[in-house]
């Protein structure tokens, strides 16, 4: 499966209490398709609580939301 990926590093322009989802995600211009799951990798840091609901994510991740204060929400297809 192919996945529209957006790492850590890209959200650090959120602020803080922000709702993350793949519509947001594709108005930034960080995705470029919606039919497309979106995967969120732990290259960087967010230093803010972001709400992040995506399709998967890795641990490093979520731990490193969850650390700053923020949720991981999994959309089921």
């Amino acid at each position: 499966m192919e996945f529209e990926v957006v790492n850590l590093e890209q959200m650090a322009g959120f602020k803080a209490n922000a709702e993350i989802t793949p519509e947001v995600l594709l108005e930034n211009g960080l995705i470029n398709d919606l039919s497309m799951p979106v995967k969120v990798l732990g290259r960087g840091d967010v230093s803010v609580a972001l709400k992040v609901k995506t399709h998967k994510i890795s641990k490093s991740a979520q731990s490193k939301i969850e650390s700053a204060g923020g949720s991981v929400e999994l959309i089921q297809e």
